[in-house]
């Protein structure tokens, strides 16, 4: 449809609106822009004469009051308290405007204020753990334990790296480990994993037992190795049991591998290195030595798919005792350790073995098989039969060399260890092993 426009006033009329509303148009988006450009370098000045150009925007308000709130220089909080206002007045939901209003207002003393500029803060940004930490510590440095462990559990599930930070705060302003895990820890696997290893790395470890049972409960999966330091912890100290009921919590949850039930008479987990070391709990461990080379092989093994490849240097006479594995025993009772080497170019007179020591007292047991050296022709057994301590209940296998006593003792060579077997030696009268 066309529309004529009829008359040289209307005309006249139609087209001063119109430049009217390009040169206003213009003027706005030019003083726009140059408080844009002035604001570039935030100085008192600068800012000042920003929101005179655009005094709309609340951002050149919101920078002149932190200018004059955290500026040595230019410090200056009823400054600061009027410009942020006039922020919030014209944004008012600008979270960072309303926080730092509450901080004028704390210095300025006035508590009552601080906290509505504060909640007005927790209402415009729930989920943000910036925001949640200031507000947090308000309510923390006021005595309000309950509100600022809510605040604080909210940034420990938005940002985890605040978890030292916080916990120890936490134990600091409470030391109630109750109302620290029922207020604070975030209710889910990885929350609850990393205050559990938190009151481990402080030696709360009487402390960390409610926490593993909220873990237990938890459907969720996650890596088991966040479960070694705590069963690291109960087994020094002295609680193998315990570590062995936690070790058992992960296989049931499917987190590690499931035993081998084809031979259920070998304490040993993974005893035919049928998977990879673990590295952790009561599976194999293998600690690094320098220049000694461990890895799975699986062109040589007795059973498939691999076995258990240990290559040393040559370059020194090594106290060799890095591949080892913790296994839960009962005190006088007599067990067989079992297992296959084969050799390639062992040299010295002290070879690679089998070795079985009591974890804590190696005065009650400490037992090797015969040492293997040279190059064997095939797969050859070794075998050790011992008795545990009255006091023996946890006992550590380990692939072991000892030093040579001789001028010729730095080892080279090749073993590759397979089917390692610890088993209970039962009398025809014995009843079953529990």
């Amino acid at each position: 449809m066309r529309i004529t426009i009829q008359g040289s006033v209307k005309k006249s009329a139609i087209i001063a609106v119109g430049v009217a509303i390009f040169v206003l148009a213009a003027v706005w988006i030019v003083r726009t822009y140059l408080a844009f450009a002035v604001a570039e370098r935030p100085t008192v000045v600068n800012l000042q004469a920003a929101r005179r150009l655009d005094p709309s925007n609340s951002n050149y308000a919101l920078q002149l009051g932190r200018l004059y709130q955290y500026s040595v220089m230019n410090a200056n909080p009823a400054l600061a308290a009027k410009a942020l206002r006039r922020a919030v007045e014209l944004n008012a939901y600008n979270a960072q405007a309303w926080l730092d209003l509450g901080t004028t207002m704390v210095f300025a003393g006035d508590t009552n204020k601080a906290e509505d500029c504060l909640r007005r803060v927790d209402e415009l940004a729930p989920h943000i753990p910036s925001y949640q930490w200031a507000i947090g510590n308000f309510f923390l440095l006021h005595g309000d334990l309950d509100e600022a462990f809510r605040h604080f559990r909210m940034v420990l599930s938005g940002d985890p790296s605040y978890w030292q930070t916080i916990f120890t705060t936490a134990w600091k302003a409470s030391n109630d480990p109750h109302q620290i895990l029922s207020e604070l820890v975030p209710r889910n696997a990885s929350g609850e994993l990393t205050y559990l290893n938190f009151l481990l790395a402080t030696q709360r470890v009487a402390q960390a037992a409610p926490v593993w049972k909220l873990i237990v409960k938890d459907s969720g999966k996650f890596d088991p190795a966040q479960a070694s330091p705590y069963i690291d912890a109960l087994i020094a100290g002295h609680h193998p049991a315990k570590a062995y009921q936690v070790w058992n919590v992960l296989r049931q949850k499917g987190l590690i591998p499931a035993t081998d039930e084809s031979r259920p008479k070998n304490l040993l987990e993974n005893g035919d290195f049928a998977n990879q070391p673990l590295n952790m709990g009561f599976g194999w461990r293998v600690g690094g030595v320098s220049g000694v080379y461990v890895t799975l092989d699986d062109s040589t093994f007795r059973s498939p798919p691999y076995s258990l490849l240990i290559q040393f240097p040559g370059n020194q006479n090594l106290d060799y005792h890095a591949v080892y594995q913790y296994v839960p025993v009962l005190p006088n009772h007599k067990y067989e350790l079992t297992g296959f080497m084969k050799t390639e170019h062992i040299t010295t007179d002290s070879g690679p073995r089998l070795e079985v020591r009591d974890a804590y007292n190696p005065a009650a047991l400490d037992q090797y098989t015969d040492a293997m050296i040279g190059t064997s022709p095939s797969w050859l057994p070794l075998s050790l039969d011992f008795r545990t301590g009255p006091k023996t209940n946890l006992v550590v296998v380990m692939i072991a060399r000892v030093p040579s006593q001789k001028l010729d003792n730095r080892i080279a060579g090749k073993v590759w260890v397979d089917d390692v077997s610890l088993s209970p030696v039962l009398s025809p009268s014995a009843p079953p092993q529990p």
